[in-house]
């Protein structure tokens, strides 16, 4: 049999060092896991409200029968506790990382904090509450196939940086009254794609620091009136599901729609920009479907910054349609033009803005020879009248040249091995052209101009 002496060391280091309550230590004497059979406890009494307890590596405990009260609890390494019923908690529980801790039913309650290091995971369909608690989520919190989580008395869940919640299921809520509860986001939530239709509610005031990310065919809805959403500088909001969000809504951080190549990102009823939010998409091509785009059902005044990165060559004329709306666009504030960069090209984007869609067009294709300086490279002569020898300022083992027009076309591409120079003929008509080294190391543009 297991006896407390071996943990009372670890105790002691696990528990605060205000503590001055008596010492629980789970041993496991009694034969089962059951919180309320004295025998499994080192002091032979089952824990109260002053207890400091510690549940060590290796044992696994449920609260069911009964509400449990206690004052400090410490779940080690590779240790659980199962909760079917209630706990009043005086300080505060200690996930350990690797510990774990599973919610299914009851009042978790207290003004006290429970911080996670480890798992905290909440799961089953039965209403749940949770009243005055602090929860500190530091590495992994879990919501699985839950029904209505109640958060009560100004109730506060913080999600760290580097955490995450995640939401599996296909419901569940974070469920706030009059006397309020706070959602304050640094690290990742997660609504996951589930294969089918899911859906999280969260009726509470959420301050997202960090990202909120909704997946294919998932639902994240922020709703009520007294229970704002604030998406921050810092704040991300991202994916290729939907936010329904009726709850007052301000956002200075950045939307951006992500998942498998090019996808939608929905959003219901309330869409919110200002100016210094962020719209970030990616171009694959100018089809439907090849680009990132937003779909909103509302009627959203548009404005703040449009970041794009192109992931192809794109043409004059090609046109993106980036958001679409179902009841029109009450207003529209963007930058007349935007740019972008695809290998040594930049790309200018006119915007605009109809009465139901936000549209880009590219209007300019232009060689960036600034960033292209570092190989020394020279023509003779220049300008030509057709074919000229291209010096490389030092010997290449292999270099690859490639021949553009100034709309960004490409006339012709040629490699040289073990060479400091290489001759070109442009077959093209008179004008400006520029010629693109490129070694393993360095890449140089130089301009050539025909007679």
């Amino acid at each position: 049999m297991r006896t407390f002496t071996t943990y009372l060391p670890i105790l002691l280091l696990a528990l605060p060092l205000f503590a001055i309550g008596q010492t629980h230590i789970w041993t496991g004497n009694g034969g089962d896991t059951d919180w309320f059979n004295a025998s499994n406890w080192s002091a032979n009494t089952v824990p109260n409200a002053t207890s400091n307890v510690l549940i060590p590596s290796g044992f696994d405990v449920d609260i069911t029968t009964s509400l449990a009260t206690l004052d400090y609890l410490a779940i080690q390494a590779n240790a659980a506790l199962e909760v079917n019923n209630s706990i009043a908690i005086t300080t505060g529980i200690e996930i350990m990382t690797d510990g774990y801790f599973l919610y299914n039913l009851g009042t978790l309650s207290g003004n006290a904090t429970i911080t996670n290091y480890g798992t905290f995971e909440i799961t089953g369909i039965p209403t749940k509450l949770i009243n005055q608690l602090t929860i500190n989520n530091e590495n992994l919190m879990l919501i699985t196939s839950t029904g209505i989580i109640n958060v009560r008395e100004n109730m506060i869940l913080n999600n760290s940086t580097g955490a995450t919640i995640i939401a599996h299921g296909a419901g569940g809520s974070f469920s706030s009254n009059a006397t309020g509860a706070t959602f304050n986001n640094f690290g990742t939530f997660n609504k996951v794609d589930i294969g089918q239709f899911g859906s999280f509610y969260m009726s509470l005031a959420t301050n997202n620091h960090g990202t909120l990310r909704v997946e294919k065919s998932q639902n994240i809805l922020i709703l009520g009136i007294l229970n704002p959403i604030n998406n921050y500088d810092t704040g991300i909001m991202t994916g290729e599901g939907a936010f329904d969000i009726t709850a007052p809504f301000t956002n200075t951080g950045l939307i951006k729609p992500d998942g498998n190549q090019a996808v939608e990102l929905t959003f219901v009823n309330t869409f919110s920009l200002s100016p210094q939010s962020t719209i970030e998409l990616d171009f694959f091509g100018n089809q439907s479907g090849e680009h990132d785009s937003i779909h909103v059902f509302d009627n959203p005044f548009i404005e703040g910054n449009i970041e794009i990165t192109l992931h192809y060559e794109a043409s004059i004329d090609d046109e993106f349609t980036i958001i679409t709306t179902t009841q029109g666009i009450s207003g529209c504030d963007l930058p007349p033009s935007i740019f972008a960069m695809f290998q040594n090209f930049q790309y200018e984007f006119e915007v605009n803005c109809t009465s139901n869609n936000v549209v880009l067009k590219v209007t300019d294709k232009v060689l960036n020879v600034e960033e292209s300086e570092p190989l020394n490279i020279s023509a003779t002569p220049n300008p030509t009248t057709g074919t000229f020898e291209m010096h490389f300022g030092t010997f290449v083992s292999e270099i690859d040249l490639t021949v553009s027009n100034i709309f960004g076309q490409i006339i012709s591409t040629h490699t040289a091995h073990n060479t400091d120079r290489h001759q070109i003929t442009i077959d093209g008509a008179a004008g400006i052209y520029f010629i693109t080294a490129r070694t393993a190391e360095k890449t140089g543009t130089f301009k050539v101009v025909k007679k």
